[in-house]
């Protein structure tokens, strides 16, 4: 197993067709459409041109892709912090100790660039993201709450 930095001639469709599983994942009513794709698509390649600013990194098994992580700086009221925006796994990957190796890339990219505060958001109900994420030493700091009206 390899973490390295995300390549785009090489890694562009396997982190986009990831997208659709990803978003599943984390909200079961999501339906992936070709707009959803699309943009997405425009993301990955924005982000791969200001590679500074965005870190994107590809875990492989042996040439087989794995899983990613990607994460972004960031800035607001409380100032500049590292924003792990997507941690992927392909399903024979997860629960095995990989997800901690693309935190440590994340966490790793975030300290190169001098910050030292990491965000994330998770849904709820992502217990095994919730999970690792805890044991990486994250900790709530605001709560999102809903309600269906009527």
């Amino acid at each position: 197993m390899q973490i390295r930095p995300y390549r785009p001639q090489q890694d562009y469709r396997d982190v986009l067709n990831a997208q659709c599983d990803l978003y599943k994942i984390n909200f079961p009513k999501f339906v992936c459409t070709p707009a959803f794709l699309a943009d997405q698509a425009q993301r990955l390649r924005a982000a791969a041109r200001r590679p500074f600013e965005n870190g994107i990194f590809v875990l492989e098994d042996g040439l087989d892709f794995a899983g990613f992580v990607w994460v972004a700086l960031r800035m607001d009221l409380q100032g500049t912090y590292g924003s792990i925006d997507q941690v992927y796994l392909r399903e024979p990957y997860r629960r095995r100790g990989f997800g901690k190796l693309l935190m440590q890339a994340a966490h790793d990219f975030i300290r190169k660039q001098g910050i030292t505060t990491a965000r994330l958001y998770v849904t709820a109900d992502n217990t095994d993201a919730v999970h690792l994420y805890e044991r990486e030493g994250y900790h709530t700091t605001r709560l999102e709450m809903e309600r269906t009206l009527s």
